[in-house]
């Protein structure tokens, strides 16, 4: 996430758009620190005074907005995934057919973890770090984007025999592929994931020459 600009100072009094601004900027700055020191440190090792100092905001201001360390984490979490779901959907519906909608919807997930590495790491690598909280938070949004996937049971001449829980295995493993990279420090790497995350996620609905045609128009 971009640096945020500095909180608004010494406004005049009694304009509720100011004071609105003020407070938008305090959640936001809050926000980025905690997002950017998780993505270097980690939760575990992330504490409320070190997110108080880099936003450059009070105990006090602090608590005006998140009640715990966990729940500015789940915050933080949530903005990410959210920007990543506005991305992909605004990308999806530029597509008339489903298949070019999940090469465009994979495009765009990709472009928004390498552009916004800290709610990336955020969002994918440490949700499970910091409890029952985190990981049902992190299985709800799995869980949510599976559906996308079903459409292309359309294409296949007996559904019935594919499996009730394909779609949220295809879903656990595209964020499995983008997980490694992460963790490898590989992020140069993740744009390059889209054939083999394409052919992966439509070969069991269009086969594999009809997968593979949808990564060769891709790379074109």
């Amino acid at each position: 996430m971009k640096a945020l600009p500095g909180r608004l100072e010494r406004l005049p009094p009694g304009r509720e758009e100011f004071s609105a601004a003020i407070a938008a900027d305090d959640r936001a700055r809050i926000l980025t620190a905690m997002s950017e020191l998780v993505s270097r440190r980690g939760y575990r090792d992330t504490s409320l005074e070190l997110i108080q100092k880099r936003a450059d905001v009070s105990r006090a201001t602090f608590r005006r907005y998140f009640g715990s360390r966990e729940e500015c984490f789940l915050a933080c979490f949530a903005d990410g995934v959210e920007g990543a779901r506005t991305r992909i959907e605004a990308a999806a519906r530029g597509e008339a057919e489903w298949p070019e909608q999940v090469r465009a919807g994979l495009a765009a997930l990709l472009a928004y973890v390498v552009a916004e590495p800290a709610f990336a790491r955020v969002c994918l690598l440490e949700p499970l770090s910091i409890g029952p909280a985190g990981t049902k938070a992190y299985l709800a949004v799995l869980q949510a984007a599976a559906p996308a996937f079903l459409p292309g049971r359309q294409y296949v001449e007996d559904p019935s025999r594919l499996p009730r829980s394909l779609e949220g295995s295809i879903v656990g493993a595209l964020v499995g592929m983008i997980r490694r990279r992460l963790e490898r420090s590989e992020a140069e790497q993740i744009p390059g994931l889209l054939p083999t995350m394409l052919q992966f996620s439509l070969a069991p609905y269009l086969g594999a020459a009809g997968a593979g045609a949808i990564v060769a128009a891709s790379q074109a």
